[in-house]
């Protein structure tokens, strides 16, 4: 149960209720179906192409090839390719994710998409040798994450990148807090996404939170920028 007033002061360790399998089929289709929807209009797609498309015009090879850690229904992969297109730079995704019906999902919203192929697997256990991809992104996977976890996480990103990563992922702050509350009872039904994205928010970032990952993880090349509406997009670069 989400408390109404809730402590911002710490990162939350709650867990949501789609990192269990307490959910329905149908639950679980309606919330991806919501979460393309948030990442398309509460800004989160938009932090991360940003940094995204500056990096890949940066890429000497071509096809660029990018990898995407917890891609969801591969929403953000789709927004990576449209993009590319209109500039004529030819990308190869591999979007990833654990969760079969994330995958299936996906699987029927990309046949349009060549340029993007799904694998499940565990963002822990990459399938990959270090340096596999130009470029790897991950959009709101990290604050599931322990802070321990996170920096093991950040790790895996330098090394399996040759160029860089990009982390796109929610600012704590009772603001988006309250706003999501609203909106998502306005919009939406599903108990997954009223309950997850309050608890995604608590379990988000503040600058301190950042600055402690960035003096935990030792590496060298990580930035971090503040985007509206509350947005953290942190990019590593090699």
């Amino acid at each position: 149960m989400v408390r109404f007033i809730p402590d911002f002061s710490q990162r939350s360790t709650e867990r949501e209720i789609m990192d269990g399998g307490e959910y329905t089929v149908e639950e679980a289709q309606g919330a991806y179906r919501d979460l393309r929807r948030i990442n398309r209009y509460l800004g989160g797609r938009a932090a991360l192409l940003g940094h995204l498309m500056s990096l890949i015009a940066t890429c000497s090879s071509r096809p660029v090839t990018i990898l995407d850690i917890g891609t969801g229904s591969a929403d953000i992969p789709q927004a990576v390719v449209r993009m590319a297109r209109k500039r004529a730079i030819a990308v190869r995704i591999v979007a990833l994710d654990a969760n079969p019906l994330a995958l299936e999902m996906a699987c029927q919203e990309i046949t349009a998409f060549p340029e993007i192929s799904l694998v499940r697997a565990d963002a822990f256990h990459l399938p990959f040798p270090d340096q596999s991809f130009d470029l790897v992104m991950t959009s709101e996977f990290l604050h599931h994450l322990t802070t321990e976890d996170a920096v093991v996480f950040l790790h895996r990103l330098h090394g399996m990148a040759r160029v860089a990563f990009v982390i796109n992922d929610l600012r704590r702050h009772p603001i988006p807090y309250y706003s999501f509350w609203l909106l998502s009872h306005l919009f939406t039904r599903n108990r997954l996404i009223r309950n997850d994205g309050l608890i995604s928010i608590r379990r988000g970032f503040t600058r301190r939170d950042v600055d402690e990952l960035k003096r935990r993880s030792g590496l060298s090349g990580l930035s971090a920028y503040f985007h509206f509406p509350y947005r953290i997009v942190i990019v590593g670069r090699r």
